[in-house]
């Protein structure tokens, strides 16, 4: 163990395969601060366990060719990770308040989410280690939105990676920079849906229940909600629990009634003559 940087080497093996690597305890220290003084020696013994199970996964991940080139990363509701990961944290990438970027490794006909103690295990953390995100994003690049009911779709069932549009907004959804951008849903890994935010109010409860329904039925769920997109700008729409569900429209993306200045004379007149 290194006092000084944190790091302790732990070992792991079946037969005459040995192997170690050399992990920080930063995570566990800071969790085990958070917690009485009695819980401590549990705590450690779950993340040891789970860490010596990490070594066995990144043994097992090479078998399946470059793990680097394999990497995956997937856009979650914000607090999934916190909800769902166990004794070691997800390698993940906060975005914005609503969501995060969860990283994973394909692995034979399935995605692995991939912690902070594997990702050091196998090397990924280096510079010149591609990127998961752009990994992910060349992967979709090949959408195109489909219209349904005035909306437009972007899926591709079985295919988490489709949530990640909207990190590439420029790319994907560039609706999302021009004007006043536009409402989204994203209520599933795989799909992604979106109107443009000055529409009116029909789009944008259409698009609430579409969401609705989407989110509903899906295995892979994402959010239920809708988030109004302009630039790098992202902030939440709320939306009623009716039947049929409503969006709360920002004032800001409502209609202004106009006044020229013709009618704001000849009003004025009228209270002239009145007086």
């Amino acid at each position: 163990m290194d006092v000084a940087q944190r790091t302790v080497e732990v070992g792991w093996g079946r037969g005459a395969l040995q192997m170690s690597a050399v992990v920080g305890v930063g995570e566990i220290v800071d969790r085990c601060l958070q917690l009485p003084t009695a819980r401590w020696a549990e705590q450690i013994e779950a993340w040891l366990h789970a860490v010596v199970a990490e070594g066995e996964l990144a043994t097992e991940e090479h078998r399946f060719g470059d793990v680097a080139e394999r990497q995956r990363a997937v856009l979650v509701q914000r607090g999934w990770s916190a909800r769902t990961a166990g004794p070691v944290a997800d390698a993940l990438i906060p975005f914005g308040d609503h969501f995060e970027v969860v990283v994973f490794v394909g692995t034979g006909d399935q995605f692995r989410r991939l912690t902070v103690v594997r990702r050091s295990m196998l090397g990924l953390g280096d510079p010149d280690v591609p990127s998961p995100v752009q990994l992910s994003l060349a992967a979709i690049s090949d959408l195109r939105p489909e219209q349904q009911n005035g909306i437009s779709v972007l899926r591709r069932d079985g295919d988490p990676l489709v949530s990640m549009a909207v990190v590439d907004r420029d790319n994907l959804l560039p609706e999302a920079s021009l004007g006043a951008g536009v409402l989204i849903g994203v209520p599933r890994l795989s799909e992604v849906l979106y109107c443009a935010a000055d529409a009116g109010q029909e789009p944008p409860d259409t698009l609430a229940g579409m969401v609705a329904e989407s989110y509903r039925s899906a295995t892979d769920q994402c959010s239920p909600d809708l988030y109004w997109l302009q630039g790098d700008q992202m902030v939440q729409v709320p939306v009623t629990l009716g039947t049929p569900p409503t969006a709360l429209v920002p004032a800001a993306l409502k209609p202004q009634p106009r006044r020229t200045w013709l009618r704001h004379l000849f009003s004025r007149q009228s209270g002239d003559l009145g007086g």
